[in-house]
């Protein structure tokens, strides 16, 4: 099962339709709240996040998985990462970055090897 953290409502549900016809289960999540409610309830192997949401960015938001699931295999897509948040992130073991605008091949193959790796 893959969470897709999103705040924007077409970006979502589109790439999470993308990744169901790519033969995965998916759940969605409007913002990092409603992901971390969605963590702590269902295990998951997955978890794909934008950066910048409102409230809790998807780099807060992996500090909080990191601290409770220390080896949940993450994907995080944004087009505004700083070279300085992007120095971070590629210290974390399991975290992958995908620039936006996002090339769904190179997605989708991403998203197979990291589901496949946590079961």
């Amino acid at each position: 099962m893959i969470l897709f953290v999103e705040d924007n409502t077409e970006s979502r549900q589109a790439f999470a339709k993308i990744i169901r016809l790519h033969g995965h289960e998916v759940m969605e999540a409007a913002n990092a709240t409603e992901a971390l409610k969605i963590l702590n309830r269902f295990h998951l192997d997955l978890v794909i996040t934008d950066f910048v949401m409102p409230n809790m960015s998807g780099f807060q938001l992996i500090a909080h998985i990191r601290q409770k699931w220390p080896d949940m295999p993450i994907v995080l897509m944004s087009g505004y990462l700083s070279p300085e948040i992007a120095q971070i992130i590629s210290g974390w073991s399991g975290v992958e970055f995908i620039p936006k605008p996002i090339d769904a091949p190179a997605f989708l193959t991403a998203v197979d090897r990291l589901a496949c790796r946590s079961n």
